[in-house]
């Protein structure tokens, strides 16, 4: 058993886990799961996924029966304490996958044969070498390894109330890092100086990992992903911050807006058109609507004020996304026409919906919680344009 003051969770938050995912394995005729990825690897083990190739951990987990995770031995002693449960096994090599271990194991655990999940679909990806899978496999022939990418993000969406207080957190921090950022921002100031220093309060203010995008001036509204460049802003710039941090690894996302001097008539009441659209969509959101229905409200009020939504750049193809756990900022469900996700308690996701046009990149996102009611927005702020000073 791991050692409380190292794990990320009590052990009760990862036997939750592991219980639904034997729910999900019974559900659908699985021995058991072949976890590799890092992200999921942390999620149901507790332990730190390794940035090395040459080190794969692997967690595997029965439909019955124990987990056993698999790690390297220079980290064996400190992920040995992360880890909720006891049964951890350490090899030396630095080859890749040690497969006759595996392969054993496995056995072991009554999952070296029948249908066998494995991080081969959406949004997922193996921490293991295509090489060394096809060794696996052949070394357990007749075992099935089947996609279980629905499986892992079925489990995953749904928050406990401890990852959402954490997501609260991380938005908080982001709230009062942008609040104090554009109160020091001034005409003149690079790009590059304006995102160093929101890095640095995201940090000082006890958040994690900090990112983001900026787009200013005119020749960048239609850049919603770039920078920081080292371009200053000048009078009359609208300046674009995209930005989060994660708070014990559970992240935030959302932007805020300022121009250089007081904006113009336009750019105010386009960043109120777009606020009151994000709120239209927000409003609607509750447990049973389906993700692709979002998406449609949000059209559906941009056509109201005549708009044609479709021909609108921005969002990459969607005016949303899951949040989570932090080694993956973004994940399912998307909020766009081609998601059929139904909405569920406790799912954390954005609503961002947005336009660029040739006199600002406007957006108003947030990041929200799904309760049994309707959802919590976990990041309020004041979204109406800041003032930069000259």
């Amino acid at each position: 058993m791991g050692i409380a003051e190292y794990m990320r969770f009590p052990s009760e938050e990862f036997e939750r886990r592991c219980d639904r995912a034997r729910e999900l394995m019974e559900r659908e005729n699985l021995a058991g799961l072949f976890i590799t990825e890092g992200g999921n690897y942390t999620y149901f083990s507790g332990g730190q996924r390794d940035f090395s190739f040459s080190r794969p951990h692997i967690l595997l987990l029965p439909r019955q029966g124990e987990p056993v995770a698999i790690v390297q031995e220079f980290p064996a002693i400190n992920r040995t304490r992360e880890i909720w449960f006891d049964d951890v096994r350490v090899y030396r090599t630095m080859t890749g996958l040690p497969v006759e271990l595996v392969a054993d194991l496995m056995e072991e655990k009554g999952i070296g044969e029948g249908r066998v999940g494995a991080e081969l679909g959406f949004e997922q990806r193996m921490g293991i070498s295509f090489r060394d899978f096809a060794l696996l496999r052949e070394r357990l022939r007749p075992a099935e390894f089947v996609d279980a990418a629905d499986l892992l993000w079925e489990i995953r969406m749904i928050k406990s109330p401890e990852e959402i207080r954490r997501h609260r957190e991380a938005c908080r921090i982001t709230v009062r890092a942008y609040e104090a950022l554009f109160l020091a921002l001034r005409e003149g100031m690079s790009e590059q100086e304006i995102i160093e220093r929101f890095h640095r309060l995201l940090v000082e203010m006890g958040g994690a990992d900090p990112w983001s995008f900026i787009c200013s001036g005119p020749e960048n509204y239609n850049g919603n992903s770039g920078g920081p460049t080292a371009r200053r802003i000048r009078r009359s710039d609208l300046v674009w911050i995209d930005g989060g941090c994660t708070y014990r690894e559970y992240a935030s996302d959302f932007c805020c807006t300022g121009t250089v001097g007081q904006p113009s008539s336009r750019q105010r009441k386009m960043q109120e058109l777009v606020e009151e659209i994000t709120r239209a969509v927000v409003r609607k959101v509750r447990p049973g609507i389906r993700a692709r229905d979002l998406d449609a409200i949000n059209s559906a009020e941009w056509e109201k004020r005549g708009y044609d939504y479709r021909e609108i750049n921005w969002g990459g193809g969607r005016i949303g996304h899951g949040l989570g756990w932090g080694s993956c900022l973004t994940e399912p469900p998307h909020i766009a026409s081609y998601d059929q996700t139904v909405i569920r308690a406790g799912m954390v996701f954005t609503i961002e919906p947005g336009i660029n046009t040739e006199y600002g990149s406007f957006q108003t996102e947030m990041d929200l919680a799904v309760t049994e009611e309707g959802c919590e927005i976990l990041n309020e702020m004041d979204r109406g344009l800041r003032v930069i000073e000259g």
